[in-house]
């Protein structure tokens, strides 16, 4: 097992936040605003709501053996022979969501803003930095994120203010969107934008308690789903439904209409710091939970030799895709939709599983 120390609990709180959030600055919101309408700002809501309850049912887990991570568990639960099966299945999902999120970051960048920069120089720029921040490991990927965080919010905050002149939010109507139905089958599905909580298990030994990791849980799926809403009616309010459900990336289209005067204007420059940075820490993040989590599998100590293959495969996966149009109706949907179907049912299994057979470990400390 690689000993990768301990983080504190704003540390914690900062890295899963800004994995979970950096969504929005993505295909997120044209996806959910075509599927779900006028609605989609409170449909998120619905995600949260469901993805609390998965988290809850997380914390339960892990309650019943403390002193160990999530994959301990399923080891304890399932045996060895099971439990690494289902931890290479979740490395290579991990390893294939680290992938698309690149290509989809690297086609938006082009789209808006290095058109003629060839799509191999950008993802080979972008993986020199996720491996700089793979090699230094979880410590350093998450004291980069807790020193970043408050940036990347307070951009994200100050676009939505200067935007204030431009929304109208009777767009928002008709209130029900699609119809409840849609709603709620699409908010369901898209608990998949908060499941990266999961992380907060994997790397449980880490923090200081399941005190601690209850409250950081918590706090970041609250932060992100009051983000995910707030962006989701300002993008809505601004374009109305018919624009803001073909914009590749409403969040960078929110920050391009902010005009004050000949000398304030072109703001989008902030977005894409903000863009920036979210997306490294974000990418990165995933990136060493895959490969962790390989290692984890085949009882590999030292991360830092694998660092080369898992890189070529990260690129490969980029690669799949060969369009836009592709990644967003097929591999976005597939870990923003129907991924709900792999990251949320095993640990709740497991937990029947545990509870059918009585397997529990010793007293919690610090519950």
């Amino acid at each position: 097992m690689i000993k990768e120390g301990k983080i504190g609990m704003l540390e914690a709180y900062a890295l899963v936040t800004i994995v979970i959030i950096t969504k929005i600055f993505y295909t997120f919101p044209l996806t959910t605003i075509k599927q779900t309408g006028t609605a989609a700002w409170y449909t998120t809501l619905i995600s949260c709501v469901g993805a609390i309850v998965f988290f809850a049912l997380l914390y339960l887990l892990l309650q019943r053996f403390p002193q160990k991570d999530l994959y301990q568990v399923f080891e304890a639960v399932l045996g060895k022979k099971v439990s690494r099966f289902i931890i290479l299945i979740f490395s290579v999902y991990f390893l294939y969501y680290t992938g698309i999120n690149l290509s989809e970051f690297v086609t938006i960048l082009k789209i808006y803003s290095m058109p003629f920069t060839p799509k191999e120089v950008l993802v080979a720029g972008f993986l020199t930095v996720i491996a700089a921040m793979a090699y230094v490991g979880l410590e350093g990927i998450v004291r980069v994120a807790y020193v970043l965080f408050y940036l990347i919010i307070t951009g994200l905050v100050l676009i939505l203010i200067l935007a204030i002149p431009f929304y109208d939010f009777n767009s928002l109507k008709p209130w029900l969107g699609y119809g409840l139905g849609v709603s709620a089958s699409e908010g369901f599905l898209k608990i998949s934008a908060y499941d990266s909580v999961i992380i907060l298990a994997i790397i449980a030994n880490s923090l200081q308690g399941l005190k601690y990791f209850k409250r950081i849980g918590l706090s970041c799926l609250l932060t992100a789903g009051a983000i995910f809403s707030i962006c989701l009616a300002c993008i809505l309010a601004a374009f109305q439904y018919t624009a803001g459900s073909g914009y590749i990336s409403g969040m960078y289209h929110l920050s391009r209409i902010i005009y004050y005067s000949r000398f304030f204007q072109r703001v989008e420059a902030i977005f894409l710091f903000v863009w920036v940075f979210a997306s490294v820490i974000a990418i990165s993040a995933v990136f060493y939970i895959a490969l962790s989590s390989y290692c984890r599998v085949f009882s590999i100590t030292n991360h830092r030799p694998l660092l080369w293959p898992f890189l070529f495969l990260t690129f490969a996966f980029t690669f799949l895709p060969s369009n836009i149009y592709e990644i967003i109706s097929v591999h976005v949907r597939l870990i923003r939709g129907y991924s709900v179907f792999l990251i949320v049912p095993v640990p709740i299994l497991v937990l029947l599983v545990s509870i059918i057979r009585g397997k529990k470990g010793g007293k919690a400390s610090g519950t």
